[in-house]
């Protein structure tokens, strides 16, 4: 029975996770790569209160990025997502699973494959009893893409909270909140003045803005490492204001300004991140990095 405190971190053998087999109507095999199973999983672990790694090796991404057009390759952008969010690590070596196998041992990682490791075990010195003591195999991701592992634990302090939820939930208040105004303005027989919203609406509204904030937020500096300021701008936007990570050059022109709106801060991201961060917070000496004090 594994145990939430027994390892620090997940590792992921992603080309085991992203490849799905399939057979067509004359019972030939259909070799599909699809990144979603990857980005479900990381939400998974990462609802779980887990830091999670990926690792795949390049040929795989080469590969599925030069064929993207066809049915059988998902949408490979995810790729790019996860890795900018330094999650995601593209392995060049042929010899890609010894990278995620010494990486689990080196940050004592509980590894999710399905791989046998025969030829590794052939090959390689390692203390394969003990690799073998961090694997974990009994996992599945549905027809529906979702990812599911039932021996996981939830590590102490999670809320089963992703930037995918927190987006529905932001969702939910703005339709709930158009519900009510609806509601409030067919018993009083007119329609609300949208320049003057209803008090416990907007404070309704504020106190989710507020909520999601802290949880990207404290899910970004977890670690406790500097990350740039410019990654924590990006997924409170993404996430608030309801854009593609990634996909910035399709972003509105205007979405900084929509986002400090929505925050209710002004000036510099370096002087008003201090405001909107729920535990004490220090700059880097250039002021473009930020980290949990």
């Amino acid at each position: 029975m594994i145990k939430a405190d027994e390892f620090d971190v997940v590792v992921i053998d992603a080309a085991n996770v992203v490849h799905h087999h399939a057979y067509d109507d004359e019972e030939n095999l259909i070799q599909s790569i699809f990144p979603e199973r990857l980005e479900s999983s990381v939400d998974f672990f990462q609802e779980m209160g887990w830091e999670v790694r990926a690792f795949l090796k390049q040929g795989t991404y080469w590969w599925a990025v030069k064929n993207k057009e066809m049915d059988t390759i998902g949408d490979v952008r995810i790729f790019e997502t996860l890795r900018r969010q330094g999650i995601l690590e593209i392995v060049s070596s042929e010899q890609d699973d010894m990278f995620w196998i010494d990486y689990a041992i080196e940050n004592n990682g509980l590894v999710i494959t399905r791989d046998k490791l025969k030829s590794e075990k052939e090959e390689y010195e390692r203390d394969w009893s003990a690799v073998e003591n961090r694997i974990m195999r009994d996992w599945e991701v549905l027809e529906t893409g979702e990812f599911l592992a039932p021996l996981i634990p939830m590590k102490e302090g999670a809320e089963r909270m992703t930037f995918k939820t927190l987006k529905s939930r932001l969702k939910e208040l703005e339709m709930r909140v158009i519900e009510l105004e609806k509601k409030e303005s067919t018993e009083n027989g007119f329609a609300q003045d949208n320049d003057q919203p209803d008090e416990n609406n907007t404070q309704a509204e504020q106190e989710t803005v507020r909520e999601i904030t802290n949880e990207v937020v404290r899910r970004l500096l977890a670690s406790g490492e500097f990350i740039h300021l410019t990654r924590v701008y990006h997924a409170l936007a993404s996430v608030h204001l309801q854009l593609e990570a990634g996909d910035l050059k399709n972003w509105p022109k205007d979405w900084r300004d929509q986002l400090k709106g929505l925050l209710d801060v002004s000036g510099k991201m370096s002087v008003w991140v201090k405001e909107i961060c729920p535990f004490e917070v220090e700059l880097s000496s250039n002021n473009q990095n930020i980290r949990k004090a």
